[in-house]
């Protein structure tokens, strides 16, 4: 269900990337895949989104082409599992357990969506609100924040204790668009 990622080292083609880009993005179709490249201010982009997942792959690379970090995020949503970080010359420098203080796993919100009939996005959507899922800090306490398209056009917000998955808060909120 969730893909994995590891430590190795990667490197951005910025050549074939400026060469193929269009406005600064590339997209290509690789089989049930959709990876997006993206030139952001700190560099390059990629995203990786399978059509059967509610998670993507996130590449982040220097200017240079060389890696700059990378993880597993939900769909629309935060970062989850470790996630590495390189200096400019490729060196792993960091690795960081995004899920530490989280006992309610990504895995337990996916089963707790399911339970209550709450759609989570899978593979990539170009536009649209989608249920978002993230990691949050409420009076002190790590939770999980799951917000949600509801008949009548609201959102649904729910609160999930990050440590047992309780729910802290449910209510409606009025849905704005950017």
């Amino acid at each position: 269900m969730i893909p994995t990622i590891d430590r190795s080292l990667e490197k951005f083609d910025v050549e074939y990337f400026e060469k193929n880009s269009t406005r600064g993005t590339f997209v290509k179709n690789i089989d049930n895949d959709i990876i997006i490249e993206d030139r952001q201010s700190f560099g390059y982009i990629r995203q990786q989104y399978d059509n059967n997942s509610m998670f993507n792959k996130n590449i982040l690379f220097y200017r240079s082409g060389n890696i700059k970090e990378k993880g597993i995020a939900f769909n629309g949503g935060s970062p989850i599992g470790v996630w590495y970080y390189f200096d400019e010359s490729g060196k792993l420098v960091k690795e960081e357990n995004t899920d530490g203080g989280y006992d309610f796993t990504p895995e337990k919100v996916v089963r707790y969506c399911e339970k209550n009939k709450i759609e989570l996005p899978k593979g990539y959507h170009e536009s649209g609100f989608y249920t978002q899922v993230r990691k949050e800090t409420l009076d002190d306490k790590k939770v999980w924040v799951i917000k949600y398209l509801i008949p009548g056009g609201d959102i649904q917000r729910v609160v999930l204790d990050g440590q047992t998955g309780k729910e802290l808060e449910k209510k409606v909120v009025p849905f704005v668009s950017s």
